[in-house]
């Protein structure tokens, strides 16, 4: 017969092994979490956001090409390149799940989340165009005429 406090001894050392291993795992994913960085752009290049670590944003960089914008363009151009960048943060996220911890429940918790934090990016519509001067050009640039 096996020695039943042999045996309690048994399963609570394999209990406490697969804590440790268990926790070095997790530590391993928070670290890769932290190096973390996705870079977009938008406006042709002109404009690109970098997120870190939970999709915040860490970088925002322009090219010489953002001087031909306006600036509602360059502002709608950050947001796109930030969303963008951001739209990546789950599947990035999901990669160093898989790596680290594999396919648990607190992975795919921490997945989730980061899914209905960061949807995907739908394309912005193009801005508006500015409001043209009629024929007549009378410096008032609105089409409403004061006798309409």
């Amino acid at each position: 017969m096996t020695d039943p406090l042999a045996h309690v001894q048994n399963l609570v050392d394999n209990w406490e092994r697969n804590a440790e291993e268990k926790a070095a795992r997790y530590a391993s994913m928070r670290q890769e979490v932290e190096r973390i960085s996705i870079t977009a752009s938008a406006a042709g290049g002109a404009v690109s956001v970098t997120v870190g670590a939970n999709g915040i944003p860490s970088a925002v960089t322009m090219t010489a090409e953002v001087g031909r914008l306006r600036p509602e363009q360059i502002a709608a151009a950050v947001m796109e390149a930030m969303r963008k960048a951001q739209a990546g943060y789950p599947g990035e996220l999901a990669r160093i799940v898989g790596d680290t911890v594999g396919d648990t429940e607190s992975g795919r918790h921490i997945v989730a989340v980061a899914e209905r934090n960061f949807p995907r990016a739908e394309p912005d519509a193009p801005p508006a165009a500015r409001p043209r001067r009629r024929g007549d050009d009378d410096g008032d640039f609105s089409d409403d005429g004061y006798l309409r």
